[in-house]
């Protein structure tokens, strides 16, 4: 049995880690906040410390906190969305170990073990011969002690650090050169790429390509899987509702519906389509003509691709490479803008996005044309 501290702001999540540490045998003292924490350890002194991501905390700004007040403290981080870009950043912030959602005993017990035997050294008094020393070899002795033990926490850190970015993979090279929209079909995601007049369908494991389909009679741009259905917007300002078949078979097409195409999306209601040329959001009804009801300006530099992920409307921007939340109400205004550093170096120009239901994916193309395009995962912060 140990004595284990947990800080989450939501009393849910600090009930619910409480009573798992409880069931395996461990005494958990819960706090709402960093002062509350500090204060806790200071008192009880825990061998781990359980922090929850989420829910009003910053992990990463609590973790530093706690390490820095107590260095040889195992600092756990429970995530309420699996994100491995996150993961890395905290155990960049210090933390010893990252458990991912959901929480089960099982998980928590390795994690909370781990982190158990990294604090296994205990400090206990011992006898000393009768010889006096001085007090400054005491603090030169205790001062080693720290430093050797510091030393060991930050390399242990640093090779988990490592490994963990050499594990993770985001983004991949394509087979195509001239990618134009990017889409979800609830399990792979369809790159547009207009040069071949094709949509290429590939795992989001891997990136492989699983199908691919060839349209000869227009070239296509943006496309969104609504409606039991396969919509897609051409080079042209044409919108072509197509079954969700091996041929993708044309069923209707509505001429000059999306003049400057450049994304495509369908909120359970409208569809919606950015005019990349105009800078505009139009909102249509899904009647005989498409009928615009709406239309906005879009905000941005260079606005060139939509999405919508279940609660708002997304649009990616190539000029200043962010992800713009769009108030539905008024969707001329965004409500958050989410910084892509993946598009930083400017190698790459993203052209195409998509929602998975969990994080945000993108496609882009090299800014000199030639070469293989690229295939993006991005985090899923603020998402929602």
């Amino acid at each position: 049995m140990a004595e284990i501290g947990v800080l989450a702001a939501e009393t849910g999540d600090r009930e619910e880690l409480l009573a798992l540490l409880g069931e395996l045998g461990h005494r958990a003292d819960g706090a709402a906040g960093l002062k509350q924490a500090v204060e806790s350890a200071r008192e009880s002194k825990p061998r781990a410390f359980l922090v929850v991501d989420g829910g009003g905390c910053d992990a990463e700004v609590l973790t530093r906190e706690l390490v820095r007040s107590y260095p040889l403290l195992a600092v756990v981080v429970a995530l309420k969305t699996r994100d491995a870009s996150r993961a890395v950043a905290l155990m960049r912030a210090g933390a010893f170990e990252v458990v991912a959602p959901p929480w089960t005993r099982e998980d928590l017990k390795a994690c909370v073990a781990k982190s158990l035997r990294f604090q296994g050294t205990a400090l206990a008094p011992v006898r000393l011969a009768p010889r006096r020393r001085s007090a400054v070899w005491y603090v030169l002795a205790v001062g080693a002690f720290f430093a050797a033990s510091l030393g060991v926490v930050s390399l242990r850190r640093a090779e988990r650090l490592r490994r963990a970015e050499a594990a993770r993979v985001d983004h991949w090279d394509l087979p195509v050169s001239h990618p134009a929209g990017l889409a979800f079909d609830g399990k792979d995601l369809w790159v547009v790429d207009w040069f071949s007049q094709s949509l290429y369908a590939h795992s989001r494991t891997d990136a492989k390509v699983r199908t691919l389909r060839h349209l000869t009679a227009e070239t296509p741009v943006a496309a969104v899987f609504a409606t039991e259905a396969v919509w897609t917007a051409t080079a042209d300002g044409t919108v072509i509702k197509r079954m969700n078949d091996a041929k993708l078979t044309p069923l209707e097409r509505f001429l000059n519906a999306a003049p400057g195409a450049a994304g495509i999306a369908f909120d359970g209601l409208y569809l919606w389509t950015l005019d990349a040329r105009a800078k505009i959001l139009r909102k249509h009804l899904l009647d005989a003509f498409l009928t615009v009801v709406a239309s906005y300006r879009a905000p941005g530099l260079k606005p060139v691709a939509l999405v919508w992920d279940g609660a708002a409307l997304w649009t990616l921007d190539a000029g200043d490479r962010l992800l713009r939340r769009h108030n539905l109400e008024r969707p001329e205004e965004f409500l958050a803008a989410i910084p892509l550093p993946e598009y930083g170096d400017g190698i790459f120009l993203p052209t195409g996005l998509a929602w998975d239901g969990e994080r945000f994916w993108s496609v882009a193309e090299r800014r000199d044309g030639k070469g293989p395009a690229r295939l993006y995962r991005h985090g899923s912060e603020g998402a929602r």
